[in-house]
């Protein structure tokens, strides 16, 4: 072969290659657009499920046992309202007029609502960038539902989408005729069904995600124009042909490995036992007697703690959770089980989940490992987080086996989620837990004193037991005790959590 046909076939391979990197690197290019836009409509959908969850709780739990916007129910709204991340404001309404709210009180005049934007199937009515009805200078987007009205706060989507992220996007219903949100331009942006949108190397790329529960009329689309041909992957490509590509996709490969290893560690160590438990003190306030611990599961990986914030979650996600709470539930036991049976007043509160309690095999097992133990189901406290769904039958009547079986129930986090009458009720629980978040405010908020005020007097008419979570400073805990002289104590000024060798004995 002539000098002249290698270097002919030498230019015409690396045309080649450089043709196959150019077209490689567009289709990462847009791989990665495609990414971008798939992970933002994630994110957009996963918060205005909360902020749409957020009001419906709110709805749900605004039952009133007294007379509309008396003393007692502005102030149970303001309640609810204290504990809302995305919610302005809270109303009742009366014949399509606002007739007082969290904010505003009892007003002096009914004002009327304005025509709905739209109206669901379900009858929940929706108003999008309403002037407020009592002040019109306020802008924001409100729902009403029976006698109920919540005002989204103007900044619940601030951040999104995100900056310099080059996305337009809106939130529609399912059918896309109605819109909840906008985000840019999104004037000719429509809901599309069709996988080819965004197809080939086409600039414009499209994006949809709908609520995965088809009672959540909610869905998400977005788009995004990439015209840049060489960017990055397609100049290393089109340099380095087939090798560099090659090595592209091993960098991804290990990429997605890295973003799993996270659940691949935490998997090894619940199923591998490596989860600790650590106990935290509970104590009379008048006294600062010991009367119980709280098991708390806690982590360690590559040599940092991890918050269990963050890991438990993630565990219920992965369909780990029941795994993690037998795990912490038989280590609790196995670790203070002689302390039990040497003071039988004592007991160890335990978390439990929504899938603990529809788990038809979680009751045997209890009952199983208390008996193992040489314990009585009074040694052990169920703590059940308000935002466990009593609506569920299969939940509901395991709390209620459990309490008759003896076990003690515990509603966590009070007044975090179902601040509500008929919550308690249903529950027939032994105590309430006040949330950390309330305890704080004392001294510092005059709206969150009042709170926990209210809920002292929701305790002492009810007849349940009051435990304080995060007492840390003697003025809290004095003036808690002057409010509620047999509440029960939790925090740092009484203990801390601490492994089994350093635990409290009296």
């Amino acid at each position: 072969m002539s000098r002249f046909r290698i270097a002919a076939f030498v230019l015409m391979m690396s045309a080649l290659g450089f043709l196959a990197g150019v077209v490689a690197g567009r289709h990462i290019e847009l791989g990665q657009v495609d990414d971008k836009l798939h992970g933002h409509n994630a994110r957009l959908l996963a918060h205005a499920l909360r902020v749409t969850q957020e009001g419906q709780r709110l709805m749900a739990a605004a039952t009133h046992g007294a007379g509309l916007c008396s003393d007692s129910d502005v102030a149970t709204l303001r309640v609810l309202l204290f504990n809302s991340l995305f919610i302005r404001d809270i109303g009742r309404t009366l014949g399509g007029t606002l007739q007082c709210s969290a904010a505003w009180g009892e007003l002096p005049e009914p004002v009327p609502l304005p025509p709905p934007a739209f109206t669901l199937a379900s009858g929940l009515q929706l108003w999008v960038g309403a002037a407020n009805i009592v002040d019109r200078r306020i802008i924001g987007d409100m729902s009403a539902y029976r006698d109920v009205v919540v005002f989204t706060a103007p900044g619940a989507f601030d951040g999104f989408p995100e900056p310099g992220s080059g996305i337009d996007a809106k939130i529609v219903t399912r059918d896309g005729q109605h819109v909840y949100r906008r985000f840019g331009r999104t004037h000719d942006l429509d809901l599309g069904r069709d996988a080819s949108i965004g197809w080939g190397l086409a600039p414009e790329r499209q994006a949809w995600a709908c609520a995965p529960d088809e009672q959540t009329d909610l869905c998400v689309v977005s788009r995004a124009r990439s015209d840049a041909w060489f960017q990055l992957p397609a100049m290393v490509l089109s340099v380095a042909g087939a090798l560099a590509l090659a090595f592209l996709a091993g960098l991804c490969v290990l990429w997605r490995l890295h973003a799993g290893s996270a659940k691949t560690e935490l998997r090894r160590a619940i199923l591998g036992g490596e989860i600790k438990v650590h106990y935290q003190p509970l104590r009379q306030l008048a006294t600062r007697r010991l009367t119980g611990y709280e098991a708390l599961a806690r982590w360690r990986a590559r040599g940092r703690d991890v918050s269990p914030s963050l890991f438990v979650p993630l565990a219920e996600a992965m369909g780990l959770g029941r795994a993690l709470s037998r795990q912490v539930t038989s280590q609790a036991l196995r670790d203070l089980h002689e302390r039990l049976r040497e003071n039988p007043a004592l007991y160890v509160s335990i978390n439990v989940s929504a899938a603990d309690l529809k788990d038809a095999g979680y009751r045997n097992f209890l009952m199983d490992v208390v008996s193992e133990r040489g314990l009585s189901p009074a040694n052990v406290a169920l703590e059940i987080t308000e935002g466990t769904p009593l609506s569920d039958g299969h939940v509901l009547a395991m709390v209620k086996t459990m309490r008759g079986k003896g076990f003690k129930v515990f509603i966590d986090d009070f007044g975090t989620g179902h601040s509500n009458l008929n919550y308690l009720a249903e529950m027939q629980a032994d105590a309430i837990k006040l949330d950390r978040s309330f305890t704080r405010a004392i001294g510092a908020e005059d709206a969150g004193t009042l709170i926990v005020d209210h809920v002292i007097d929701i305790s002492r008419e009810l007849g349940i037991n009051l435990i304080i979570e995060g007492i840390e400073t003697e003025e809290q805990a004095s003036y808690l005790l002057s409010r509620q002289p047999s509440a029960v104590g939790q925090g740092w000024l009484l203990g801390r959590p601490v492994p089994l060798e350093n635990i409290a004995s009296d």
